[in-house]
């Protein structure tokens, strides 16, 4: 072999050297970067049920199912259960104002001043 042919292999083979250098320096970004394209898409879309493994619900259908909960319909979601408490909080707002407005509800009993001081002191 002479010596331009050796010069031809050396640049040929260094050409091939870096080509697979920066093969390989791009491609674990884009590796990286296809594997939380791909894991979005699992949080997303939702992943079915496999062997061993329950099936994960997407992100459209958690929100529909949040939405369900928040609009009253006579029963179980938690927008019924909110809009409970705050009616029986009213009524109690209600009958504690018109206690203070009796004659003696601005008057508390000196035993329930001294446990309404300790229960304060303590928390």
């Amino acid at each position: 072999m002479t010596l331009e042919q050796w010069a031809a292999a050396g640049v040929v083979l260094g050409a091939i050297l870096s080509a697979l250098t920066l093969a390989v320096t791009v491609s674990r970004p884009l590796r990286r970067l296809a594997r939380q394209n791909e894991e979005f898409r699992q949080d997303w879309y939702g992943v079915p049920a496999r062997p061993g493994h329950d099936a994960v619900p997407g992100v459209p259908e958690r929100l529909r199912r949040i939405e369900t909960e928040l609009h009253p319909n006579g029963g179980g979601p938690l927008r019924d259960a909110v809009d409970d408490a705050e009616s029986r909080l009213k009524g109690v707002e209600s009958r504690l104002d018109d206690h203070l407005r009796s004659p003696h509800g601005g008057q508390l009993s000196s035993s329930i001043v001294r446990h309404m001081r300790t229960r304060t002191e303590q928390g």
